[in-house]
């Protein structure tokens, strides 16, 4: 059931797995989402979800100093059987809806700007097909690969700002209150939802050393995923502003776009194709993995191996069914502001409750004894 044994998962693998749960829908319609409904500060709303997103997950591990497992074993602890099973549930259809919304986005968008003749159901077939071919390897390649990754990800980023220098005009920041910082912090809560993969952390809680590996994974994973957001929303605005910026489909492939070393090197948005896509495969695995973990863990299975062709078979044939990419996208951000947010918000807030009213439960018995 498990890739690792407990107490054998490292920082930076634990990391990464967080990262690539969280960070690699910036690469798709998010910073003009953030626009759209932010502003000029859709930058500040980034970090909000982000913040409300390590909150999220420290009150669960706060729990998880109290009782020993992982977030299903917590859970029929403190909330009983059949709430844990509800809440695994919970966790297994999330993963699934954002591997389906992410393997058709990625599929969409790859038809858009590297493969426009391709077939579309090779396409969705091969990312499919790669997604689990990973998920049988395991969970620790996925991991490594992933913090392989995160550093050229983030020194890419780096670049990639550095040498769109000349288009910024800082007056496209303007008003600098923009909708207002009120509607900026809401919109940023509203959407929290979309890290709700941050929850990866406790469902394997007992993979890692101890609590205080799971606080490092937490803060760090979501923090640059958050920071590095942010600063891809911050810096798409300086380039197009809030009325261009909100119109774009693929935001970040936009702005490669505009990179110019000279005469003879252009069209280096290819590279970063590449870059682009390794994130969207390890994404969609990671959800897949994560997805099939509670689907196992719901039935008492000893290995999640024979699920994988079958569930792999039945994503890819859901993912085919929307008519158009729009529709998805529209989609992801109706299920991020909705379904997404009960992992954000109420999974950590019952756990909490329910901690308070068994130790208080205990005092009381203890005080009558």
């Amino acid at each position: 059931m498990r890739s690792y044994q407990p107490g054998k998962m490292g920082t930076a693998e634990g990391m990464a797995i967080v990262f690539l749960l969280t960070f690699p829908t910036t690469f798709l319609t998010t910073p003009a989402v953030l626009i759209n409904e932010a502003g000029s500060l859709g930058w500040l709303s980034a970090l909000v979800h982000g913040l409300v997103s390590v909150v999220s997950i420290a009150a669960i591990l706060i729990v998880c100093k109290y009782v020993p497992g992982n977030l299903f074993e917590i859970c029929e602890q403190l909330l009983g059987k059949v709430l844990a099973w509800l809440i695994a549930l919970y966790y297994a259809a999330a993963f699934f809806a954002n591997y389906v919304l992410m393997l058709r986005q990625y599929a969409e968008n790859t038809l858009l700007t590297a493969l426009p003749s391709a077939e579309f159901s090779f396409i969705i077939v091969a990312y499919a097909l790669v997604g689990a071919i990973l998920v049988a390897f395991s969970l620790e390649g996925m991991a490594r690969a992933g913090y392989i990754v995160m550093p050229f990800i983030g020194i890419t980023l780096v670049i990639v700002f550095a040498l769109l220098n000349p288009f910024y005009e800082v007056y496209r920041l303007a008003p600098w209150l923009s909708l207002g910082v009120g509607t900026a912090v809401f919109t940023g809560l509203k959407i929290a939802g979309i890290n709700f993969g941050v929850a990866a952390v406790v469902i394997l809680a007992s993979s890692f050393q101890n609590n205080r590996t799971r606080w490092q994974i937490a803060l760090f994973g979501v923090g640059l995923s958050a920071v590095l957001r942010a600063m891809v929303v911050f810096f798409y605005t300086l380039l197009f502003g809030v009325t261009v910026g909100r119109e774009k489909m693929l935001p970040f492939f936009e702005m490669v776009r505009l990179v110019y070393l000279g005469r003879y090197v252009q069209r280096l948005e290819s590279l970063f194709i590449i870059l682009w896509v390794i994130n969207g495969v390890l994404d969609i695995s990671l959800s897949l993995y994560f997805g099939l973990y509670c689907l196992t863990y719901l039935g008492r299975l000893p290995t999640m191996r024979p699920l994988i062709p079958v569930v792999t078979l039945l994503l890819a044939q859901v993912a085919m069914i929307p008519e158009d990419v729009v529709s998805v996208m529209n989609d992801y951000v109706y299920v991020g502001k909705t379904y997404f947010n009960f992992g954000i918000y109420i999974v950590p807030l019952l756990l909490l409750a329910a901690l308070v009213w068994k130790k208080r439960k205990k005092v009381k018995l203890w005080a009558s004894g």
